[in-house]
């Protein structure tokens, strides 16, 4: 992880890589409501947390290739 995504929050994060928290709770088979409650602070899961760091690392070395 770099210095620049741990500055960002987690919210910041997916609107930089364009993902949604729908498209998180999908991938982390949760509903929207929980990956919401990850992102703005109130609930803490470390799964949940890498897999938006992982999502977002993905979709943003498509970004680059593109």
């Amino acid at each position: 992880m770099t210095d620049t995504e741990k500055e960002l929050s987690l919210r910041e994060m997916l609107q930089e890589a364009g993902l949604t928290q729908k498209y998180i709770a999908q991938k982390a088979n949760v509903s929207p409501a929980a990956v919401s409650l990850i992102v703005s602070g109130k609930s803490k899961s470390k799964r949940i947390e890498d897999i938006i760091r992982e999502e977002v690392a993905k979709a943003m070395e498509k970004k680059q290739e593109e």
